[in-house]
């Protein structure tokens, strides 16, 4: 009786000793992994891949710096260089010379395109096919950025884009933004009129003294603490299945029967006046257009595994509606906003699907082409005149409808 007791006694101590080695050499590999990526620690100031964070506007692509994306459906590596106002592309020239038409095309991943070739994305083929049209020299900046909505497009132009000069600026519109939107503008500053002044990352501020340091004595209960709310979390948003806090939602109000969204759609529209304003307070003109979703064009577009399933989207689904484009189409005929709309040269062909990636909810180079054609087609019609009215068959074209009034009624 004795002697089994000290035995259970011998492998219960057998036991903590295990447990405590375990322990130690997991806080030696959380403290190694934390000195290494600060992912623990310092884990909300750690800027990774090709964003950081941003006092201005929220956050923004990293200056100066050249970066090697891998595009899913390829495989083949793709280099992205980006300049030192952030942007992607060539550095500028400043002042901007008198000859040359320089446009600015703000937007989010859909613009900003880094598996695609600087060439191949719809600002390269634009400022191609506009050279070749005008015959003078045109340069199309690219300075869509990630997960950006047209509330921190306007606060990037403001604070860092209106010493580049354009001629003409671009606000592509992504369905994705009203929920960008909705999750950004809890940080945004706004003035007595209720126009943004800013947009800083709320991880720039420094946490106060006292809490961190007692919980970076052990980084092992911090980095279990981590974990267990992130899991609830996302138990949390899975059960709201409607709510626009999910990142499985955000399409949800492109569907035939969508959830009243009005409040959040109107919220992400209004910064474009703001942005028109500005604009035109500088002569700088301003055109709207919408990048459509590949469930809005095509049931099999982005049908790569695990795409839909990620963006909330059935697998054979293909949304009808034509809400979204006529609820953005309103808003600029009554702010008097140039839209160009090029839903229905997507839908007009026979394989729509062919103009998306498989791998990933964004456009092919087909799809990059297709969009360059229609958005130089509408600055060629309504910013040169009658130059471009006719296909490459030499059909004519028709004007797409547009607010044009070069001023608007206050």
């Amino acid at each position: 009786m004795i002697r089994s007791f000290f035995r259970w006694i011998k492998h219960l101590a057998y036991a903590v000793v295990m447990l405590a080695i375990l322990a130690c050499l997991t806080e030696i590999g959380l403290r190694v992994y934390d000195s290494a990526t600060a992912q623990v620690t310092r884990r909300d100031l750690y800027d990774r891949g090709l964003v950081c964070k941003n006092w201005f506007y929220h956050h923004s692509l990293k200056p100066s710096r050249v970066f090697s994306v891998k595009n899913l459906d390829s495989g083949e590596r793709v280099r992205v260089a980006i300049n030192s106002f952030g942007v992607r592309g060539p550095e500028p020239e400043i002042p901007k010379p008198r000859d040359v038409f320089r446009i600015i095309c703000l937007g989010d991943e859909s613009t900003f395109a880094p598996a695609v070739e600087e060439s191949d994305t719809f600002c390269g083929q634009m400022q191609q096919m506009l050279a070749e049209k005008l015959g003078r020299p045109v340069e199309v900046i690219n300075a869509g950025i990630p997960d950006f909505c047209p509330l921190l497009s306007y606060l990037q132009f403001r604070h860092s884009l209106l010493a580049l000069e354009p001629d003409l600026v671009v606000v592509n519109f992504d369905p994705t933004d009203v929920a960008d939107d909705y999750q950004i503008r809890r940080y945004a500053v706004l003035d007595r009129d209720g126009d943004p002044l800013s947009c800083a990352h709320p991880s720039l501020e420094m946490p106060r003294r006292g809490k961190s340091s007692r919980e970076s004595v052990v980084l092992f209960p911090q980095f279990a603490r981590q974990k267990i709310n992130q899991l609830l979390a996302e138990q949390t948003l899975s059960e709201k299945s409607r709510s626009i806090e999910s990142q499985k939602c955000r399409y949800l109000w492109l569907e035939d029967s969508p959830p009243d969204w009005s409040s959040y759609i109107d919220q992400s529209f209004s910064p474009i006046r703001q942005l028109d304003d500005l604009a035109r307070s500088r002569g700088i003109k301003l055109v709207v257009a919408m990048c459509p979703a590949p469930w809005q064009i095509s049931a099999q577009a982005s049908n790569g595994e695990g795409v839909r399933e990620q963006a909330g989207v059935n697998a054979d689904a293909c949304f009808q509606s034509r809400r979204p484009f006529e609820l953005l189409s309103q808003f600029c005929q009554s702010s008097q906003i140039s839209f160009c709309d090029v839903s229905q040269a997507f839908l007009n062909d026979r394989q729509p699907d062919r103009f998306f990636q498989s791998h990933v909810a964004a456009f092919s180079v087909d799809g990059h082409g297709l969009y360059a054609q229609e958005l130089a087609r509408f600055v060629l019609e309504h910013e040169f005149g009658a130059r471009d009215r006719q296909d490459r068959d030499g059909y004519p074209r028709p004007i797409p409808q547009a607010g044009l009034s070069s001023q608007r009624t206050k």
